[in-house]
């Protein structure tokens, strides 16, 4: 390095400087993030088919949280998460209303109320360990846990938590 000349010392520098900014990029998006399009009604009026959203693999999500999962049926499934393991939830179809640990959800992103039984449980049921209850925000256009081919969501099928939805992609 002492013999080279100062133009390239700094192509050099700038080499391992983009090369670094290009690594951990690929990094960040092939290991970290990971996007994901909307297909279908499931999540209106939260999110819309063919929307574009930005997901954070290898997230513990939690209540409430968006996630992209596989399930037993075989099919990649965006859901919101009702409830973790060990929690109860019971659901009023003539009234709509989903509770967990025996209190009334104040869902204020759902389209409508519940009113679809797909029949996969007899409510009241309990979340095996390691298992996530899922359902989708329009609530009776969505096969999620309530339906036999989807049931519950185990934590090894989940793929990422949705953060954001990505704007004009």
């Amino acid at each position: 390095m002492l013999f080279l000349n100062s133009k390239a010392k700094i192509l050099i520098k700038n080499t391992a400087i983009y090369g670094a900014i290009i690594g951990v990029s690929a990094f960040l998006f092939f290991g970290v993030l990971k996007i994901a399009t909307v297909s279908g009604n499931s999540m209106n009026d939260t999110y819309f088919d063919g929307e574009k959203l930005l997901c954070l693999r290898h997230a513990e999500p939690e209540k409430g949280d968006v996630i992209i999962t596989d399930c037993d049926a075989g099919i990649v499934l965006i859901k919101r998460v009702i409830a973790t393991e060990g929690d109860t939830v019971d659901i009023d179809f003539d009234s709509g209303a989903v509770k967990v640990n025996g209190e009334t959800l104040v869902e204020p992103y759902i389209k409508e109320m519940t009113h679809l039984d797909e029949g996969a449980f007899e409510y009241p049921i309990t979340v095996p360990d390691n298992c996530y209850f899922v359902m989708g925000d329009n609530r009776n256009y969505s096969s999620d846990s309530r339906d036999k081919a989807v049931g519950y969501i185990k934590k090894d099928q989940i793929q990422a938590k949705v953060i954001c939805e990505i704007p004009f992609f």
